[in-house]
């Protein structure tokens, strides 16, 4: 017996040991493996939240141009309104040019109509395609009533939402409000000169104008599908819904969805380069471990023993520590919520108990804490424009996994509109719903926004737009006038002997000049959709879209006329006042053509000018 029993002495031992490294070593293995895909799944998931960002911004971008070129083209009809409140009713033929110019301009339109004081129609154009709505009258059955006489009283224009046209499928109106002064000298109602658009035509021809070929787009109203432009397969985790407001109608929600193509660009490879890395690190760490552990076999197990034991005690002790700090720090949060500026709230949304709030929820719009708990609990509208809609989006954006930062609206005690940037998100606790969320006042940064997006398009010396504007303007129309197939004029001009009116004269009346020339530049175009800039120095550009040869010839003479009244002295000139060269060049945009070669074109008629004598328009021509 004894030798087998010194046998199992001597064997066991050295097993043991073996066995618990070898378990070790599997253990740091699949612990270095699973930081690795830890790590790996964190980054997806941050670059899921930067392509978000971006996805955001590109849409927040697109959804402004809409609304942008919707106004832009909204102001025809408000000049049409603004030439009758201040002359008078135009007669048919007079009321018929200006229409059928906005028809020309703007695709989007079903119709443009005058409706008398009575609401029934009196002229219409085209008459093509809206026989329908010949002698039609608006009565308060219809549900653009009370918008129309809305619009009456508040003497402004008013966009409805959609509804029925009598033409057929649904659609918007315009309606801006017409006033005559009556014998006594009073301004009375003398009906509305009314927009129609049809939804999908309008929508098809706001999206062309703008670069949204990377968004499936969809228009919902209320919520509910209005229209859609599919344009190819989308990735549905980077859906944004925003607020589209169309004029002065906020009812309107633009879905965006970006296609797979925009959202491959805006992948990276550094996941998956970071998780190679990790996992070769873990089998040359795993090896190293190995070896190492092979030499550290004999070790007794009472210095072993001793070694886990000190590893136990220092793990308790830091976890102690760690639990001591967490408590800390939270009760510190807790007492220093009520000294931010940014409030935080926690609320119940399906009965609107408020369960937490710190001072600067309330105080800075006014209220008292419990004015604010009785508002938010009678009527959560007046306090925070849209809350239920609001409530929803929050519910949604949570759903789809998107971002939880909303710009919202809300009503201080004296009854003046703060803005609001809220970061929200919804928690399930014991099967119970509660909102929490922190609100900031951003009215300045959104004003700062706005001041310099006006800046960056004016040039400082004269109030023009600047070339940066200028470039943009080309190519914008360009793009517009391409698919209208109407032509654009660019008028390139230069103030003559320049230099010898600054060495003469001084720099500051120089300066005075350039003020002087761009005022009479300025006064010398027809249309709202023609922009004069600073190109640089003493020269300046004129972009004319939808503009022939022959109406910018018109608009080069009106320049020269309107320097010549100016008078201004230029003792270094052979006229002996200010006087400028202009260079005109006319093209209608296609495929084969650049924008860039109107401004050579123009460029070289201003050399031209310049060498016949100053002082005239010379037309760019190939031969």
């Amino acid at each position: 017996m004894e030798p087998d029993s010194l046998h199992d002495t001597s064997v066991l031992p050295a097993a043991r040991p073996a066995w618990r490294a070898r378990l070790a070593l599997a253990v740091v293995a699949l612990l270095l493996l699973a930081a690795s895909l830890l790590l790996w799944q964190k980054l997806v998931t941050i670059e899921r939240t930067h392509a978000n960002e971006r996805v955001a911004a590109q849409a927040r971008l697109l959804t402004r141009q809409l609304e942008g070129s919707l106004t832009t083209q909204a102001q025809d009809l408000y000049r049409l309104a603004e030439l009758w409140n201040h002359h008078g009713r135009l007669n048919q033929d007079e009321w018929a040019l200006e229409a059928r110019f906005s028809l020309q301009h703007f695709r989007g339109y079903q119709a443009i109509q005058w409706a008398d004081a009575d609401l029934r129609l009196r002229w219409i154009l085209p008459i093509e395609g809206n026989e329908a709505a010949l002698n039609f009258q608006l009565t308060p059955a219809h549900p653009n009533y009370l918008l129309a006489m809305q619009a009456k009283t508040q003497g402004k224009a008013v966009f409805s939402n959609s509804f029925d046209l009598v033409q057929g499928g649904r659609g918007f109106a315009l309606y801006t409000p017409l006033y005559v002064m009556n014998d006594q000298g009073q301004r009375v109602f003398d009906g509305f000169v009314q927009g129609i658009f049809r939804v999908q035509t309008l929508m098809d021809e706001l999206l062309d104008t703008v670069d949204s070929a990377g968004f499936n787009v969809r228009l919902l109203e209320f919520g509910r599908p209005l229209y859609s432009r599919e344009q190819a397969d989308f990735s549905a985790g980077l859906q944004q819904e925003l607020p589209l407001h169309l004029l002065n109608n906020r009812n309107f929600t633009l879905q965006l969805n970006p296609t797979r193509k925009l959202a491959q660009e805006l992948s990276s490879p550094l996941p998956w380069v970071v998780l190679g890395a990790g996992l070769t690190t873990t089998l040359l760490l795993v090896a190293a471990l190995a070896l190492a552990m092979e030499n550290a076999r004999r070790a007794s197990a009472l210095l072993a023993s001793n070694s886990r034991l000190n590893q136990e005690v220092s793990s308790r002790e830091l976890i102690e520590q760690v639990l001591r700090e967490s408590r800390e720090r939270l009760q510190l949060v807790v007492d220093l919520t009520d000294s931010s500026r940014d409030g935080l709230f926690i609320i119940d949304p399906h009965n609107r108990n408020i369960l937490h709030m710190n001072k600067a929820t309330y105080s800075s719009l006014g209220y008292s804490e419990e004015e604010f708990r009785q508002r938010l609990q009678e009527q959560p509208e007046s306090l925070l424009l849209g809350f239920h809609a609001w409530v929803e989006l929050v519910r949604q954006a949570q759903g789809d996994n998107q971002g939880k930062i909303f710009q919202r609206e809300m009503r201080r005690r004296n009854g003046s509109i703060q803005p609001a940037e809220i970061s929200a998100q919804l928690v399930q606790v014991n099967g119970h719903e509660y909102l929490i969320g922190v609100s900031r006042d951003n009215n300045e940064r959104l004003q700062l926004e706005a001041q310099l997006q006006h800046l960056s398009q004016r040039d400082g010396l004269t109030g023009l737009y600047n070339r940066r504007f200028f470039d943009h303007q080309l190519h914008s129309e360009w793009r517009r006038l391409q698919r209208m197939g109407a032509p654009m004029s660019l008028l390139m001009l230069d103030v003559d002997h320049f230099k010898r009116y600054n060495d003469q004269l001084g720099h500051l009346a120089g300066d005075d000049a350039l003020r002087k020339v761009a005022a009479a530049l300025q006064g010398c175009l027809l249309r709202d959709g023609d922009a004069v800039c600073r190109y640089g120095g003493e020269e300046f550009a004129v972009i004319l879209a939808n503009t022939d040869e022959q109406g910018a010839e018109m608009i080069a003479a009106r320049i020269h006329q309107a320097l010549a009244e100016l008078q201004l002295p230029h003792p270094g000139s052979p006229l002996s006042r200010l006087s400028a060269s202009i260079g005109l060049s006319t093209v209608t945009p296609n495929r084969d053509s650049h924008p860039d070669s109107l401004v050579a074109h123009s460029d070289q008629a201003l050399y031209q000018a310049k060498h016949q004598g100053r002082n005239c328009t010379c037309v760019w021509t190939t031969t």
